[in-house]
């Protein structure tokens, strides 16, 4: 009995320093890029040792595949929660998710700046093809699929169904891009005005035409 609770502590501390060393590598390549976020510096970040980050993940390709992975989970789970959600409508569905996908890059600014940097850097790019481009085309699937429930809802016999979802997904990409080189204030509600008027022309039994203002000056 007291072996098995010493082995869970154990497992426990180890777990702790592990999620420690990748907020670490996390804040150190959003800051400093791939190539800076070294062994050394993420120990330090951490204040660990080298030797612990190298014992947890064998490598700097290690680390930075562990980084990916926690960034994965993270989105994946709050876009799981919406699918699996009580929305009654494919429209308010696909809004759910864009609106979580626009917030996200809000909430979440050294997420952004962490992709930027693997997707810019030679040594992240094909690690981020290997273990993150799968989910990326498993998300534009599953907006696909509601682009296509919305089509035949509506009877829209026109719509261009991959247009349109790789329309969307460069305003996305654009609104994270904003999100990491700019920093703006209004970054959330202007991304979605935008995201909401595109829908709004391409599907407009399901979504009713709004008049965005601008916001005035205090």
């Amino acid at each position: 009995m007291r072996i098995a609770k010493t082995t869970d502590k154990r497992r426990i501390r180890g777990e702790r320093s592990k999620q420690a060393i990748v907020k670490a590598a996390i804040s150190c390549i959003a800051r400093r890029g791939l190539h800076d976020a070294t062994l050394e510096r993420v120990a330090q970040k951490a204040k660990v040792s080298k030797a612990l980050v190298a014992f947890h993940f064998k490598s700097k390709t290690g680390m930075l595949g562990a980084v990916l992975d926690h960034q994965e989970t993270i989105f994946e789970k709050g876009w799981d929660a919406i699918l699996a959600g009580n929305s009654i409508s494919t429209s308010g569905t696909l809004l759910e998710l864009l609106d979580y996908d626009v917030r996200f890059s809000v909430e979440y600014r050294d997420f952004i700046s962490v992709w930027h940097a693997y997707w810019g850097e030679p040594e992240g790019n094909s690690l981020y093809r290997n273990l993150s481009q799968p989910r990326d085309e498993r998300y534009e699937k599953d907006v696909r699929r509601l682009l296509s429930n919305l089509t035949k809802e509506g009877k829209y016999n026109d719509i261009n169904i991959t247009a349109v979802e790789r329309g969307i997904n460069a305003m996305v990409f654009g609104i994270w891009r904003d999100s990491h080189l700019a920093n703006g204030p209004n970054d959330y509600s202007n991304g979605m005005q935008a995201i909401y008027a595109y829908l709004q022309k391409v599907f407009p039994l399901h979504y009713k035409p709004k008049v965005f203002r601008k916001k005035k000056s205090l």
